[in-house]
């Protein structure tokens, strides 16, 4: 499949950009401990002694209003535009164009909680290939500010979380990487025109991917 540089990637590409990524910011941040990591499946990331799955924790209906804000502004042809259009209506968002107005929405850890849990009972069905470690990266928008760090932690230690995983990511809107592991926390901020390049270069990694026979 030729993918278009100009437009919006396909919802289905033989390489997934989250993951990708993910990939990137774990290598680039942490070379010491993932310099073997690569692209699989079950989990998403390996290396020699690690896996790691990747999912995105966000509101499912702004998400896939979002996919259809992104295809409407770039798409040619009418026919499709209004139908991108309608279902983002149908989710109860108005397109307004290039400048888009998004409803707001009071910053929650539901879907972060319902990822981690999701994920969990993944790796519980033993369909994974086997690592001493599994860690779990987490894209959300939800702001994590003090209230929702401390709930954050109560429930990954309440829902005994680190039994499965020993380490979670949870990168904050591009900008803020929470780093949780049993007993310990961290931030790491990352500076925005480097994640944007990074950005970039894992789309790129799709586009190549696309493009091998």
């Amino acid at each position: 499949m030729k993918i278009d540089k100009n437009k919006p990637l396909p919802d289905h590409t033989k390489l997934d950009y989250d993951e990708c990524c993910a990939l990137l910011v774990l290598k680039e941040r942490f070379p010491d401990r993932y310099s073997t990591l690569k692209i699989s499946d079950k989990p998403d990331l390996q290396g020699v002694n690690v896996g790691v799955e990747v999912t995105i924790a966000d509101d499912r209906n702004h998400q896939e209003a979002l996919n259809n804000w992104l295809k409407a502004y770039h798409c040619d042809d009418e026919k499709k535009r209004k139908c991108y259009i309608k279902r983002m209506k149908q989710l109860g968002v108005e397109y307004t164009g290039g400048i888009q107005f998004w409803p707001g929405h009071v910053p929650s850890l539901k879907h972060v909680k319902e990822s981690v849990n999701t994920k969990i009972g993944k790796l519980k069905s033993r369909n994974y290939e086997e690592f001493p470690s599994y860690e779990l990266f987490i894209f959300t928008d939800t702001w994590m500010y003090e209230n929702i760090l401390k709930e954050m932690e109560s429930f990954l230690a309440d829902s005994n979380v680190f039994k499965y995983f020993n380490r979670v990511y949870v990168f904050e809107q591009g900008s803020n990487l929470h780093i949780f592991e049993e007993n310990n926390y961290q931030r790491v901020v990352i500076d925005m025109t480097e994640q944007s390049e990074r950005n970039i270069r894992a789309r790129r990694m799709v586009e190549q991917a696309e493009d091998q026979e």
